[in-house]
């Protein structure tokens, strides 16, 4: 898929897709904390490449209903909470109920905003990360994330991505897309382009991780380790 895409019109299919009926349902627990092994299986793999600890400052952008932020916050007790952000306020509202479900509130904070516009002060994290977001920013907007997320990192600061990957083995995605009908826009991205960007972003060492196996959907993912 080509072209302009529009965060607020992917946020709104989101939110439809995770509020109503019996996929609504199904959205709820595949991007859950519960779920996680199923769209994220290699997560912890992915996640040890960034060397994580209770000091760092962590924001995960786009987090949907707080999945991964749950999940780090059940293994680790952070300094200080960490912040996710998503552009879609059902989800957001949706996982504040997932952090309290998990006996988390207080420890995890999630707010609105968009990946384009991040509400926080330059320097404000050590660690930013993000999965399976970055499919849906176009070329102006991937631009304009990237250098948000160098603002808001301090200096030695770490971005750590996973989504899905260019390759022709890609092609059922967008099979699904078009039979759903009604598919939030992607673009897909190779870690050569994606390495690019982060580099006119004002990233350096981007390395690739190996992200092992993937569940579901069974096509190909990648990750890369950015620091500021």
């Amino acid at each position: 898929m080509s072209g302009r895409i529009d965060e607020g019109d992917v946020g709104r299919v989101y939110e439809e897709w995770f509020t109503q009926g019996l996929r609504g349902v199904g959205m709820r627990y595949v991007f859950s904390r519960r779920g996680l092994w199923l769209l994220n299986t290699p997560y912890r793999r992915i996640l040890e490449a960034a060397r994580i600890t209770s000091e760092d400052r962590v924001l995960d952008f786009g987090c949907g209903i707080g999945n991964i932020l749950i999940a780090l916050a059940e293994r680790m007790p952070f300094r200080e909470p960490p912040v996710g952000t998503d552009i879609a306020p059902a989800l957001v509202a949706l996982g504040k109920r997932e952090v309290a479900r998990a006996g988390l509130t207080g420890r995890i904070e999630l707010q609105v905003a968009p990946a384009t516009h991040l509400p926080f002060a330059d320097g404000r994290f050590d660690l930013v990360l993000t999965s399976h977001v970055i499919k849906h920013l176009d070329e102006v907007a991937l631009a304009v994330a990237f250098s948000e997320v160098a603002r808001v990192l301090a200096p030695g600061g770490r971005f750590l991505l996973w989504e899905f990957e260019k390759s022709r083995l890609s092609a059922p995605l967008f099979w699904s897309a078009a039979v759903s009908g009604l598919p939030p826009s992607f673009r897909l991205r190779s870690s050569g382009e994606l390495g690019r960007a982060l580099t006119s972003a004002g990233f350096h060492r981007v390395r690739r991780v190996p992200t092992g196996f993937f569940l579901m959907p069974p096509v190909p993912r990648l990750a890369l380790l950015a620091e500021r």
